[in-house]
């Protein structure tokens, strides 16, 4: 679908331009890149390359015009249609043209189970979801709040990462609710002795998934729901044991069929409709493709009706020689989801090393504004101590950056209006 981003204007020169919480990091070296690099272990975050590869040119984006998924032109000052929804953008009380993400289909209707939360417009929001991840271990509800007075926003979302067999507790996504933001559930598979996917699709775990979903129905708020993450990856369990996969990968050692994932999301997404569990988002999350170019990730798609969000987790590590700009980071996998589905994209986890966050901060959010399918992200903001200060606020610098540039477009909003057009540069209500 063609059209043009409504863009608040970052007018600011172009020059300036994944993780769970414990346990495994989910991102790969990029393989393409830099084959000096032997792909030996589980994290590729933990590596750092033999080899620097070519600087890119900062955003904007050349448009190639062939490329259905290539970002619109620059857009001239003052307004300018939407050809997608064939409204007309308007100028924002904060200086700059206000944005809004591409409009449902046309007859587009997603089943409500009697009485469940209706999580309709929230698949199709407005603005840009502004969602965090911070340290689990801590009141993640504080920690956001502390956040939101450094960088002027309330975060819309707040992540947490669940182990199978965790179940889903009611009142903690009450709670995030209530504050003002969608919790995320993250729930990962680590045990193959505990459930493997091929169990999973053979109807062998149906009670601990209807638990959860009657968590999630009895909860009766909306939940961000992702099973089984990054999939196209070796590093997890449930990952895929790929063409340059190393035997001793976790993936390799569980030998997952791609088969066995669509069937088990199925059947997972099937009991959460008996169970009357609509309210629950389904976010369908790969990792960026450049860790593992040569999977293909159209073998994992269950198909539009299980699935709301397509999701891609994508790492900025400019200090690494690794992919830093959204053109390498991002793009190569969303021209592979445009080829898969239109459903709405999401950036469910992403963060940046100390690099040069003013140049990759603008870079990232500027990209993240200007395409229509693009409904947000959420940043992993944790200093993992195996790893890299990830945190938004690790750095004085860091923080303002951020700050300047997250208030230039149309990021936030309020979860429970998702629609609402008004927005309130000071208040961001």
């Amino acid at each position: 679908m063609k059209s043009f981003r409504p863009l608040v204007a970052l007018t600011l020169p172009a020059v300036l331009a994944a993780g769970c919480a414990a346990g495994g990091a989910p991102e790969a070296a990029p393989e393409k890149k830099t084959p000096a690099v032997v792909d030996t272990e589980t994290s590729g975050r933990d590596v750092y390359l033999k080899e620097v590869p070519e600087p890119m040119a900062l955003e904007p984006e050349p448009t190639d015009p062939k490329d259905p998924a290539a970002p619109p032109p620059a857009e001239p000052a003052g307004q300018m249609e939407d050809t997608t929804s064939a409204r007309t953008t308007k100028t924002g009380t904060s200086g700059g043209r206000v944005v809004y993400n591409m409009k449902p289909p046309q007859g587009f209707k997603r089943y409500n189970a009697p009485g469940a939360y209706n999580v309709t417009k929230l698949i199709y929001p407005r603005r840009e979801i502004f969602g965090v991840f911070t340290d689990q271990a801590r009141n993640q509800i504080a920690d956001r709040n502390a956040l939101a007075k450094k960088v002027g926003m309330k975060p819309n979302m707040i992540k947490s990462f669940y182990g199978w067999g965790d179940g889903f507790d009611p009142n903690w996504a009450k709670r995030i609710w209530s504050a003002g933001a969608i919790p995320q559930y993250e729930l990962e598979m680590h045990d193959p002795d505990v459930a493997t996917l091929a169990e999973v699709a053979a109807g062998q775990h149906d009670e601990f998934i209807r638990g959860l979903a009657r968590g999630i129905r009895q909860a009766n708020v909306p939940v961000a729901f992702s099973p089984w993450h990054e999939m196209n990856g070796d590093w997890y369990e449930w990952g895929f044991c790929g063409p340059t996969s190393k035997p001793e990968s976790n993936a390799c050692k569980v030998d997952n069929d791609p088969a066995d994932f669509r069937a088990a999301w199925r059947r997972m997404h099937n009991i959460f409709k008996a169970e009357g569990a609509t309210n629950a988002i389904w976010i369908w999350q790969t990792n960026q493709i450049g860790a593992r170019p040569k999977v293909g990730l159209k073998q994992f798609y269950p198909g539009n009706g299980y699935v709301d969000w397509l999701g891609v987790v994508g790492y900025y590590y400019r200090q690494r020689g690794w992919y830093h700009t959204f053109n390498d980071v991002f793009m190569p996998t969303i021209r592979q989801l445009k080829k898969i589905s239109n459903k709405p994209i999401f950036i469910p986890e992403m963060g940046m090393d100390s690099g040069n966050r003013t140049k990759d901060v603008y870079n990232f959010l500027y990209n993240v504004a200007k395409r229509p399918d693009v409904i947000g992200f959420l940043w992993f903001s944790y200093n993992k101590p195996t790893e890299i200060d990830f945190r938004i606020d690790a750095n004085a610098a860091s923080t303002r950056t951020f700050k300047k540039y997250i208030q230039k477009a149309a990021f936030g909003f309020n979860p429970k209006t998702p629609t609402k057009m008004k927005y309130n540069a000071r208040t961001h209500k």
